[in-house]
């Protein structure tokens, strides 16, 4: 064991240095709202909630499933949720290692931009297993079992890293092996979710809901044309090399649809930016020659966010992680006005989730109406909800709803909902930013 450390000396300090630096730059950073919807999901897990019963979400359910496994066992702050998702991180970096070492560095360095915690980051795990599964022709069990877990995690993700199956539809047999472990895993969770009673939640949500998602939430603009473009190179690449991994790395552009905004197409670019460095050696070899440039990189930006995003809020969601000033503020207003009593209180808003899991208020379905997020003609079924609240139930609202002013970023939040509740009920009140109903 100790001869195996020694020989793998220099790789081991690397990705340990890898992990630390991840798991700071992403730690020391403002909040995110997806990020706290995935840690939300994963704590309610974690608390022993019912996916899609007692909450909803619109992926597949292994991410919360797993991360909120860990966080039972761990604990359930922040900094064990960053550690475990640096770990998923890390997991990536010695796939891509192994499959070509020469890149490795280069390839940290852009990781490292889009390694945020989250299920997005876990789908770009299952593109690289695939890839080296594929390279180094392992079972075809295992294979369909990696598909199978990218669609329990992501069922789009999952549903296009599939199709490179496809190549071998001469060989019915190994598409059959491929296929078995497929529906077995998805017979496992359908069971489980059926002994629950969240079957029927399930489906809607994560599938009858896309069509809302789709219509809702899509967007055209430059970023689609740029991946249009790169799908139309990595079709080239194939044509004229038939290497099997350009299939896995077109299906996963999938990551960018439909919202086409910067994060997802980074997300969607990361398999992309592999392929390059692999066949573009002479940047790999400038970068390499630049390594302590390189490096400064990442500890800039680790610097610069530590002292932008001091950790000024001390408590047990927040111990050692910065919340911006102007959520400080929301969260000191309504612990003001409403002193810990918050008894038939629902929060209409994108920001529920912070201020509920900040102040141990329980999270319910009530929690993310967001368009695409509520199942098949969801917000209708959410006004009806609403409808059904007990009378004398206060309402929540922003003060004003945050309309997009932008092509590139379109708000997810359900406006149609907002309406609802404005023009339906009246208004008792207001403070801060917050405006207040009541359901009669």
């Amino acid at each position: 064991m100790l001869a195996v450390l020694k020989k793998n000396k220099k790789i081991i300090l690397f990705f340990i240095f890898c992990y630390i630096t991840i798991f700071c730059f992403n730690f020391f950073k403002n909040i995110d709202l997806d990020i706290l919807w995935n840690y939300g999901f994963s704590k309610n897990v974690s608390d022993g909630l019912i996916m899609y019963k007692d909450f909803n979400m619109v992926i597949t359910p292994l991410y919360p499933l797993l991360t909120g496994l860990f966080m039972k066992i761990f604990g359930t702050n922040m900094i064990i949720f960053y550690l475990i998702n640096t770990f998923y991180a890390l997991f990536i970096l010695v796939i891509v290692y192994k499959l070509d070492k020469k890149i490795i560095f280069p390839f940290f360095i852009y990781f490292l931009f889009e390694s945020a915690p989250g299920y997005n980051t876990l789908s770009i795990l299952y593109v690289f297993l695939l890839i080296y599964l594929e390279k180094n022709n392992k079972s075809d069990y295992l294979i369909g079992f990696i598909i199978s877990l990218a669609f329990l995690t992501k069922s789009s993700i999952g549903l296009f890293l599939a199709l490179p199956t496809l190549y071998y539809i001469k060989k019915p047999k190994k598409i059959l092996k491929r296929l078995i472990p497929f529906i077995i895993t998805n017979l496992i969770v359908i069971g489980y979710l059926y002994l629950n009673n969240a079957l029927y939640d399930y489906i809607n949500y994560t599938f009858l809901g896309l069509l809302d998602f789709q219509n809702g939430n899509g967007n055209f603009n430059i970023i689609t044309i740029l991946i249009i473009l790169i799908v139309i190179y990595l079709i080239r690449e194939y044509l004229k090399t038939k290497n099997k991994e350009l299939l896995y790395i077109l299906a996963f552009q999938i990551m960018a649809y439909p919202l086409f905004n910067i994060s997802h197409a980074l997300i969607a670019f990361t398999p992309v930016i592999y392929y390059l460095l692999k066949k573009y050696q002479k940047l790999n070899e400038i970068i390499i020659k630049n390594a302590p440039l390189f490096i400064l990189i990442p500890i800039i930006s680790l610097i610069i966010n530590y002292y932008i995003c001091q950790p000024t809020y001390d408590n047990n969601l927040f111990k050692y992680r910065y919340l911006q000033k102007e959520y400080r503020n929301d969260i000191e207003a309504l612990e003001n006005y409403f002193h810990g009593n918050y008894d038939n209180v629902y929060f209409f808003m994108m920001e529920a989730y912070l201020y509920k899991l900040t102040l141990d208020i329980p999270i319910n379905e009530y929690d993310l109406t967001l368009k695409g997020n509520l199942g098949y003609n969801g917000e209708s079924e959410m006004i009806n909800k609403i409808k059904n609240l007990d009378d004398g139930s206060i309402i929540i609202t922003s003060a004003i709803f945050q309309e997009s002013k932008s092509s590139i970023v379109k708000t997810q939040a359900s406006k149609k909902v907002y309406n609802f509740i404005t023009e339906n009920y009246n208004q008792i009140g207001q403070f801060h930013k917050f405006k207040m109903y009541v359901k009669w």
